[in-house]
């Protein structure tokens, strides 16, 4: 059995944007939000919705601006503003408790939730997830991915000369091969499910998720992470090119009640490249 497809509804969210949200399987147990990387759609998370099966309840939501979820009404991108929409739609699930599950850059936006909401966060697991240290992540750490949000930032300018031609690219059919010859995901990754990111990735609004990688990935340091009460689980990949193993140790460091698996053989997309392992992972720790 399987928790595929979502049922999917309507959110209004504090400046009255709505947005796009999905419910997965039953259970009696507090439900689990899925706070996404910026830019992918639900097909990041696919594999591991069906690992966790039809009786565990997960809840999850497009960000405002992308995919199903509509334009922003007022000019709020930032994580605040993104933790606000994912409690709204707990809202309308009901779920006064609930577990957090974060992948990638979805990370700022669980923890801002985690930490403004204390009260409401039962537990907190986060896949391949960490904060730059801006320039000093760089030199100090050798953190490239540090300098990410900057890149963004500019980059945002020169978006609507690139969506057209990023589309049609990662849309071309020998888009697979490239992915798997890239050395950016690991051998037991689901090369469709790979494909389907890239391309949710691309027919995103490009300067919209641009601004949003900027804006929540940029504006925060490591230094709120004292404030995650919740217990924590961090899930990382030995093979990550994007969140290194010093970025992940920073976290397990200043989150109070933090612990750490490793995938030896893992890269940043654990999701799709280990999905029965980390569903285990995440109901033994939920």
């Amino acid at each position: 059995m399987t928790a595929w497809p979502p049922r999917g509804t309507r959110v209004s969210s504090f400046d009255g944007t709505r947005l796009a949200a999905y419910s997965f399987g039953e259970g009696d147990t507090p439900p689990i939000l899925l706070a996404n990387a910026i830019g992918p759609d639900l097909s990041s998370w696919r594999l591991v919705i069906d690992a966790l099966g039809p009786r565990t309840r997960s809840v999850a939501w497009d960000l405002r601006g992308l995919h199903g979820s509509e334009h922003p009404r007022s000019a709020r991108i930032d994580a605040a503003a993104h933790c606000e929409d994912g409690v709204a739609v707990m809202d309308e699930a009901e779920a006064e408790t609930f577990y957090l599950l974060a992948w990638s850059t979805g990370t700022h936006i669980a923890v801002e939730i985690a930490r403004r909401y204390p009260e409401r966060v039962r537990g907190l697991v986060v896949i391949c997830g960490g904060f730059g240290r801006g320039f000093r992540g760089l030199f100090r750490y050798l953190e490239l991915s540090s300098l990410f949000p900057i890149g963004a930032g500019v980059a945002k300018h020169f978006a609507p000369s690139l969506q057209g031609p990023f589309r049609a690219f990662v849309h071309r059919p020998e888009i697979a091969g490239v992915v798997r010859q890239s050395g950016l995901i690991g051998p037991s990754a689901d090369i469709e499910a790979a494909v389907a990111i890239l391309q949710s990735f691309a027919d995103s609004d490009l300067r919209l998720l641009l601004a949003i990688y900027e804006e929540v990935v940029g504006e925060a340091g490591p230094e709120i992470l004292s404030e995650v009460q919740a217990p924590t689980l961090l899930i990382a990949g030995a093979r990550d090119r994007f969140t290194t193993p010093a970025m992940v140790d920073d976290m397990l460091h200043r989150i109070p009640d933090a612990s750490k698996v490793v995938y030896e053989k893992g890269s940043h997309f654990l999701p799709i490249e280990y999905p029965q392992r980390v569903a285990a992972e995440v109901q033994a720790f939920l």
